[in-house]
């Protein structure tokens, strides 16, 4: 209910947001260079996540009701409790630090498997296109890179959303989630979980990436 808008919403984004760059640029949207890379990524991850936000929040906090060994309510019960308990803004809850973790995130992915599958046509391939291999190669490294980066971002943003805002000791705010991990847990506590988050997202980035290189092949006209 998530991946599939959020990558749909992503993917073509970014390449309308590429072809805009492109003819302001007087080039064609294989051409905009890094930074309208960044740019165009960065943008289309903002959209994709805004858009899908609310899903994502509460994705966050059936997963936590069931670490903590409480009954797991139904997705409807629980949006239902979310917007009379906390009112509708609740499901936006994090979204700042969300949107600054994910305008990086998508634009060094997005960015890095172009420029990898640029440069594999270049020196490796000689001119040919990139094959299945290639493609999944190029996510994975694209994927961890920008999970990696953007790591700490992630882990405030999901503190934000697992917590009730009713709580004595709910954050007030991202300031607050920063201040209280850091005194608590050290630069470490920014980076718990790195490992098993890779785990999950190199293979969902190489495999997209495939699909979405398989999917744009076969829908090209002629």
């Amino acid at each position: 209910m998530k991946v599939a808008p959020e990558s749909a919403i992503k993917f073509y984004t970014n390449e309308m947001l590429k072809n805009v760059i492109g003819d302001a640029k007087g080039e064609s949207s294989g051409n905009i260079g890094t930074t309208g890379r960044l740019i165009a990524g960065g943008l289309a991850g903002a959209v994709a996540q805004t858009a899908i936000y609310p899903m994502d929040l509460v994705k966050t906090r059936l997963q936590t009701c069931a670490s903590e060994g409480g009954k797991v309510p139904s997705l409807g019960k629980l949006s239902k409790d979310i917007w009379f308990h906390e009112g509708p803004r609740a499901f936006y809850r994090g979204l700042l630090p969300s949107l600054l973790g994910i305008v990086p995130y998508a634009g060094i992915d997005l960015t890095a498997y172009e420029t990898l599958k640029d440069m594999s046509k270049t020196y490796v391939l000689h001119d040919s296109e990139p094959g299945p291999l290639v493609q999944l190669g190029c996510g994975a490294i694209s994927g961890s890179l920008g999970a990696a980066c953007v790591y700490p971002l992630q882990v405030i943003r999901t503190r934000m959303q697992a917590q009730h805002s009713n709580t004595s000791t709910a954050y007030k705010g991202m300031s607050d989630v920063f201040w209280r991990t850091f005194q608590h847990e050290g630069l470490r506590g920014f980076y718990k979980g790195l490992f098993p988050n890779l785990l999950k997202v190199v293979p969902a980035a190489s495999i997209t990436y495939l699909v979405y290189e398989t999917m744009k092949k076969s829908l090209e006209p002629g």
